[in-house]
């Protein structure tokens, strides 16, 4: 019987406006275990335990189950490859997004505002503007409201109804919770298989599914091994972006250990605007 276990990780990590990129080398072993050993998890679930010894690799797919890169009939990008191209050409989008656990910049910043939950678990809705300028209004549920515009950023910590302006300029925090920033931090261009042609948020999507080898370098990428995960992208088929992602760590007691996901809705929509406060404190 086989089984699937995790050898050597190496984490580059890089930096950029607040944002740890990081990017996973993995190295992948499949080794065999001998009678009384845990079997391989399934392709597209990892669980780890233990003191990670050796690196799974990704099994031959059954027939009908390669890997797809269908055609974007925007021409704006071809699948998982053109997605990051895609992204960064749209003007707006609204955004619903969770960011759970990690060690990096991002969740470090969001557990420094005040009042941020012990759970760890952060709920962020909001506006993107991208083009002509570049402008945010996000709200990270409970605890803080920010709006960036015009270059002056503004914050209503604790969701008082009364802003305070950062004369530093834009905000770190709108930066680091952009689209773009949270899709390149991670590699989605390899070991992804094609699912399926879906309605994902009212889109017709690709939905892309991880194999072991993906998953491998998510799980060294967060230092989460003692998990379950599953990776999942939805590519629009029409304009190439990525409508959703979810990255997703379960614990053995089936809380989320870590998540990186985000929706996107009304990409490109005209009514996708952002307006500076005018309950200004000292204003």
């Amino acid at each position: 019987m086989d089984c699937v276990e995790v050898d050597v990780f190496q984490v580059a990590r890089r930096r950029g406006r607040g944002l740890l990129i990081l990017v996973a080398v993995a190295s992948v072993a499949l080794s065999g275990c001998g009678s009384g050993s845990k079997p391989s998890a399934p392709s597209g679930s990892v669980s780890y335990s233990g003191t990670p010894t050796s690196q799974p690799t990704t099994t031959a797919q059954p027939t009908g189950q390669a890997t797809i890169q269908p055609t974007d009939t925007s021409g704006t990008g071809v699948g998982l490859d053109g997605a990051t191209s895609a992204l960064a050409s749209i003007t707006s989008c609204k955004i619903k997004m969770t960011v759970v656990g990690g060690d990096d910049d991002l969740n470090n910043t969001l557990s420094s505002i005040p009042n941020a939950p012990d759970s760890g678990v952060f709920k962020v809705t909001g506006t993107f503007v991208f083009k002509p300028s570049k402008a945010a209004d996000i709200t990270v549920a409970g605890i803080l409201h920010d709006i960036s515009v015009g270059g002056n950023d503004y914050q209503d910590v604790g969701l008082q109804g009364t802003f305070t302006e950062d004369e530093s300029g834009a905000s770190t925090l709108t930066n680091d919770l952009s689209p773009a920033a949270i899709y390149s931090a991670f590699d989605f261009t390899t070991g992804f298989d094609f699912v399926a042609t879906e309605t994902k948020d009212g889109v017709d999507a690709d939905h892309y599914h991880a194999g072991d080898t993906a998953l491998a370098e998510f799980a060294s990428i967060a230092g989460v091994v003692n998990a379950t995960w599953t990776a999942d992208v939805w590519i629009a088929r029409t304009g190439g972006y990525p409508v959703s992602i979810a990255i997703i760590a379960t614990a053995s007691d089936n809380s989320i250990a870590y998540e990186r996901a985000f929706d996107l809705t009304e990409v490109n929509a005209a009514t996708n605007k952002v307006t500076a406060p005018t309950n200004v404190s000292g204003a």
